[in-house]
């Protein structure tokens, strides 16, 4: 289900299909109010579990439901999380032995993030592990004294994975919250940004490894973990390997959370207000993406990795983007490469503290992609026994959606240009791409029926980085015949200003729809203008260069500015800084 940048809202919805010929055999609707409903990123659903003859579920408006997996009967729910308090669920649930493990989206929203275990057969709760510890429990003293750890964040946007031999749950816990708002939770606010694991039956703590201490930039961990057995140093390595939005790629041992590959702790800018942590952990080898901005656009300062942040607007690389950004990576045990899809996507980062509420969007700052600053995107083979580059592809478009590899020696991934296209997974050598007819920007999956093995992927688009929108899963086999879509229009490959509609003089803005009505006012210096958010979620009005902010305006809430200097400005939403439009106030 996607919210499409026109506002035509398409309702969650689950179907099971012939794995064979595509035919529908049921379908689920939940009818799910999702206007009413707070959600960070995109109103989206990221997979089912399937498991003891039933199809598990994560809905948005926080509920976990089991469905018969023969004719899509609801049999159970459980409401995992409060939507009228931030909580949602994007992620797919996991499936093993009986339990069904899920996690909870939110941290935006000044929340206390969990995952939870539930028996599959009637959705009673086994147990509950949180993300951001109570006082007293390990890892408390990373956090300030009172009720900072209630609304510390910690989401887990995407699904866990397991290993059943050892009997550990893998989390990769995301942002802390406030987002980008370090003043307020000195410390190094574990278990944020870090990656876990939980003894599967119990839920308790095995051990952690944390990727960034006090994150201020986004750099969340919503890779999924990858679970593989290779050789490192010589010895056998039971090994994990997560893609960060940092451009690093994090090799460590599963049973213990030791790195395969040195991560040292390295000294970093720092900033007093932001409370920055002193050192950093820098993996040992190769990042897949720029590090330090390229191509910059020429009118803001410039920072690399872990340059903290005020109110002067600075342009950082990675952007809150990553580096990887909730695309899957896959492993190959013949060449022990992981392949990572990566995005080269600088943003201007601004300091921007406010007040704490539970269920409010509060990200404590802004980041947005200039107009004119250049965007594209890496393929990277990373090899685990070094983490180096085995090899790379400059790719044109930011890479989002997954990768898969195979036992032909294959890998596949999607562009957002709607082409889907496999790889020699040795060499990197392009051998094949057909066109979707929209952003291919989803996981790849495998699958045998019969003996014939088919190849599938779902083809969408993408709503974060305006890639072309469509409804189609394509499913590909040896035997297939079916000719190309017509290729969508191109993406752009530089932040553009969209296109404005005619001036107009008021004092009076509405956002509605993910708009700004109107976007392209003119008025006289010292006037009063008024913004009222009519829209179904949480907006700004700000100026890109800080002159102004209206702060998070709830649904029906206003907010008055008077504008006394004449200039030019160009104003956006930080939570969506695609929406954006110009003042021009006249003396």
């Amino acid at each position: 289900m996607e919210l499409d940048r026109a506002g035509v809202l398409v309702k969650q919805a689950e179907a099971a299909l012939d794995a064979r010929n595509g035919g529908v055999i049921w379908e689920y609707h939940p009818n799910i109010d999702t206007d009413s409903t707070p959600l960070c990123c995109g109103v989206v659903n990221r997979g089912v579990a399937v498991g003891d003859g039933k199809v598990f579920v994560g809905q948005v408006d926080g509920r976990l439901v089991a469905l018969d997996q023969k004719t899509g009967k609801k049999l159970w729910e459980a409401q995992v999380g409060d939507p009228s308090k931030g909580f949602s669920e994007t992620m797919a649930p996991l499936f093993f032995d009986g339990l069904v493990y899920i996690g909870m989206s939110g941290a935006e929203y000044e929340t206390r993030g969990y995952v939870t275990a539930y028996k599959s057969a009637d959705g009673s709760q086994v147990w509950r592990w949180y993300t951001i510890p109570a006082p007293g429990e390990p890892g408390s003293e990373t956090w300030p004294k009172g009720d900072a750890y209630l609304h510390g964040g910690g989401s887990m946007w995407m699904t866990p994975s397991l290993d059943p031999r050892l009997g550990y749950l893998y989390l990769a816990v995301g942002n802390p919250g406030p987002d980008l708002d370090g003043g307020v939770r000195q410390g190094d606010n574990l278990y944020t940004e870090s990656l876990v694991a939980l003894n599967a039956k119990t839920g308790k703590h095995v051990w952690h490894f944390q990727e960034i201490h006090h994150d201020i930039w986004d750099y969340d961990a919503v890779s999924p973990i990858v679970l593989f057995d290779g050789v490192v140093n010589g010895k056998q390595a039971r090994g994990l390997a997560e893609a960060g939005k940092t451009g690093w790629s994090y090799l460590l041992d599963r049973a213990t959370g030791r790195p395969l590959i040195p991560i040292s702790e390295k000294a970093v800018p720092q900033d007093r207000r932001q409370n920055t942590a002193r050192t950093q952990p820098h993996p040992q080898g190769d990042s897949f993406v720029p590090q330090c901005p390229t191509n910059p656009v020429a009118k803001y300062s410039q920072g690399c990795i872990f340059t903290p942040f005020e109110e002067t607007p600075i342009l950082i690389a990675p952007g809150a983007n990553g580096g990887n950004e909730w695309s899957p990576i896959a492993f190959s045990p013949q060449t022990q490469y992981v392949y990572i899809p990566g995005l080269v996507q600088p943003q201007v980062f601004t300091y921007n503290p406010s007040e704490i509420k539970e269920g409010s969007l509060k990200l404590g700052s802004g980041f947005v992609s200039p107009p004119g600053q250049g965007t594209s995107g890496t393929f990277t083979a990373i090899d685990t026994r070094t983490n180096k580059i085995a090899w790379q592809k400059q790719m044109t478009y930011m890479m989002i959606g997954g990768t898969m590899a195979t036992a032909g020696g294959l890998v596949f991934t999607g562009e957002g240009d709607g082409n889907f296209r496999a790889f020699d997974a040795r060499t990197g050598t392009d051998l094949w791409k057909f066109q979707t007819g929209a952003g291919a920007n989803a996981a790849p999956m495998t699958y045998d029926v019969g003996g014939d093995q088919y190849v599938a992927i779902a083809s969408g688009g993408n709503f974060q980085l305006d890639y072309p929108r469509g409804d189609t899963l394509w499913v590909f086999s040896l035997k297939g015949a079916r000719a190309e879509a017509a290729a969508p229009p191109a993406p752009s490959t530089r932040t553009e200003q969209p296109p404005l509609g005619p001036q107009a003089t008021t004092d009076k803005v509405t956002i509605v729809n993910f708009k700004f009505i109107p976007d392209n006012i003119v008025v006289k210096a010292g006037t009063s203008i008024t913004v009222t958010n009519q829209g179904a979620f949480p907006h700004t009005w700000s100026d890109l260069n800080g002159a102004w902010d209206s702060g998070v305006l709830q649904t029906g809430q206003s907010k008055t500015i008077t504008f006394s200097q004449p200039g030019t400005y160009q104003f956006y939403c930080k939570p969506h800084p695609w929406m954006v439009g110009q003042l021009t106030v006249v003396g």
